[in-house]
């Protein structure tokens, strides 16, 4: 059994492109499916998906280990960089997909069996309408708990928000008010029965960020996702 090609297949869904990869084989109707998405990189990460590729292609497709090294290590630039990591990570799914395939069961069972028989589900506030979300002024507070009692009242019982501009640095005390603001009306308005996430998209300095961590602390965030850059791991550590 080979690898024949690699394809990637762009999808635009809405203030993004999602980016999935179709590792194809010689056996008639065997393939996987991957997902590689890295936002506003599309043609970067479809372009290291191609340069990576061809590493692969007329390999065996169940060496998943095999290959993962190989396509990590074997260029002069090894793949520890988001966008080549991305492209790496978006075929390793679809080999293990393969096999999964092979042996006629989910990839759960490949990997020591499932953990739960459940999996929760909570929204983003707004719904299937997200640019409603961002397009709310972070100094509305009240519109940031009516979006909250629109969620419980759908049957979430969990959800997340942006409580921040979301492609703009921050800094400074205004942000942070802000966000305390939204985060307490949205608390007030759903009680201490529903579980809040806030995102803050990694725009903080790891200073800011943990200013952000204090200020939401009284609330019970039930996470509180990307606050600061992702390349500094002693500012997330120390968050």
């Amino acid at each position: 059994m080979k690898i024949t090609a690699v394809e990637t297949h762009v999808c635009h869904a809405r203030m993004r492109n999602w980016i999935f990869v179709k590792v194809l084989t010689d056996q008639p109707g065997l393939w996987g499916w991957g997902e590689a998405t890295l936002e506003w990189h599309t043609r970067s990460v479809v372009g290291a998906i191609e340069d990576v590729s061809q590493l692969i292609i007329g390999e065996d497709p169940t060496r998943i280990e095999h290959l993962w090294q190989t396509m990590y290590r074997q260029h002069f630039w090894h793949g520890n960089g988001v966008v080549r990591g991305t492209a790496i990570s978006g075929i390793d799914i679809a080999l293990w997909d393969i096999l999964g395939k092979i042996h006629g069961v989910p990839c759960h069972k490949l990997w020591g069996g499932p953990v739960r028989d459940y999996v929760r589900t909570y929204c983003h506030l707004g719904g299937g309408h997200m640019e409603e979300m961002y397009d709310v002024d972070p100094a509305d507070a009240g519109r940031f708990a009516d979006l909250a009692r629109r969620a419980v009242e759908e049957g979430f019982t969990a959800f997340k928000c942006m409580a921040v501009p979301e492609t703009a640095p921050i800094e400074g005390i205004r942000p942070l008010k802000y966000a305390e603001a939204c985060v307490r009306a949205m608390r007030e308005a759903v009680g201490d029965n529903i579980d809040i996430m806030v995102d803050c998209h990694a725009r903080p300095s790891p200073r800011m960020g943990l200013m952000f961590a204090r200020a939401l602390e009284p609330y019970g965030l039930y996470w509180f996702e990307e606050p600061c850059w992702p390349e500094s791991v002693d500012g997330l550590a120390e968050i």
